[in-house]
């Protein structure tokens, strides 16, 4: 039994009843629709998998149908079926990109077989949105451990000299020093600012936690900024010197997505810098335009990635820190550079600063502005 939902749109009713009862043996669900009108009505109730339709209706052509549940925003995949073989439905149906299209009268085995090789496609799919979904929610469960760490790090300062504060002022009240009262205005403004900087933190890592999916327009100069105040303290904590150089283009796309992958790739240089005590720490950033495309480049003089693995480290779960590192980040990475309209590389690279020959490993991110998509214009 083929286990997907099916709706078959047929104007003629005898033809509609004899392929609905064919197909019923061998499918789980079927429901019969005899107007592209009823169609329009109950598709949206029903969610089906896919759409059998006949084109060549009465009132409305079952490609008009198509293109009126597509202005909806229903993309259900279709099997459009015709006893006519006019180059202009061809044309019509590459353009909608429907599912596949089939000649009057109609092979009940060709179809049936059309239709198992989708439900295979279809079971394929949810497989693998099942795993894109648990690798987001690793992904966010990481960073945000990440960046419980690094709030733990931002606070520790402040908390101290909140203490400190306190501890002062309650040994002033206890022995009553003679300036004691003109000290108390330093110690409270100590205090407040100390929580004013906790607040910021605070609102920092919830702009980055937030899952935001709205597009917006945003300059990266800002979002790299944004980043700096993520990771300050362990760069200072250290002694990693970030060096920028970055052309202030404005970018219109997933603000919050693209400083994950930047995240995910400055923490990695972190890491393998903290490795590296008798050696000065540098991650340089550059930004700049080619062509109209976008270009992110971040390397470090950590040494550089082993060849052996290179090619290795975009896939799923593959880490090199052993049971410290969940293998996520930079596949994650790749995929949200991906459905950015972008793409991301790395390798290594040995270049020159401060007359010092260092190496390291680089990755390039190219960002490109999103492609109208080309239509195919029918005469009348």
């Amino acid at each position: 039994m083929i286990e997907i939902k099916l709706v078959i749109v047929e104007d003629d009713k005898q033809l509609l009843k004899q392929i609905s009862r064919i197909l019923k043996r061998e499918i789980s669900e079927v429901y019969s629709l005899s107007s592209p009108e009823e169609a329009l009505k109950r598709i949206p109730e029903i969610h089906p998998d896919i759409i059998l339709s006949d084109i060549n209706m009465p009132k409305m052509s079952g490609i008009d149908m198509y293109k009126e549940l597509q202005n909806k925003n229903i993309d259900i995949p279709i099997i459009l079926a015709s006893a006519f073989t006019e180059p202009k439905y061809f044309l019509e149906a590459i353009r909608l990109k429907v599912k596949n299209f089939i000649i009057k009268p109609i092979n009940v085995d060709h179809l049936l077989s059309e239709i198992k090789n989708f439900e295979k496609e279809l079971i394929e799919k949810k497989e693998h949105k099942t795993k894109e979904d648990l690798f987001v929610v690793q992904s966010r469960m990481a960073a945000m451990g990440e960046m419980l760490t690094n709030i733990a790090h931002q606070w520790k300062q402040p908390l101290n000299t909140i203490s400190l504060c306190a501890s002062s002022l309650q040994l002033d009240l206890e022995l009553k020093p003679k300036n004691y009262e003109e000290e108390f205005p330093i110690y409270i403004n100590h205090i407040i600012d100390s929580v004013k900087y906790m607040s910021t933190t605070i609102e920092d890592f919830q702009d980055y936690l937030k899952p935001n999916k709205l597009e917006t327009c945003f300059y990266l100069k800002e979002t790299f900024k944004k980043v700096e105040k993520l990771i300050d303290i362990q760069c200072k904590t250290n002694n990693i010197t970030i060096i920028k150089n970055i052309t202030n283009t404005n970018f219109c796309s997933y603000q919050n997505e693209l400083i994950q992958v930047i995240l995910n790739i400055l923490k990695n240089s972190i890491d393998e810098l903290i490795k590296k005590e008798d050696l000065d720490k540098y991650i340089f950033i550059d930004v700049y335009n080619k062509d109209k495309d976008i270009i992110i480049e971040i390397k470090d003089n950590a040494g550089g990635i082993d060849p052996s693995i290179i090619n290795l480290i975009f896939n799923p779960y593959f880490s090199t820190k052993k049971d410290k590192g969940t293998g996520i980040g930079l596949y994650m990475s790749k995929q949200i550079i991906e459905n950015l309209n972008g793409k991301i590389e790395v390798d290594n690279s040995i270049y020159f600063y401060n007359n010092i020959n260092y190496t390291g490993a680089i990755f390039t991110i190219t960002l490109s502005p999103i492609k109208k998509e080309l239509t195919i214009e029918l005469e009348n």
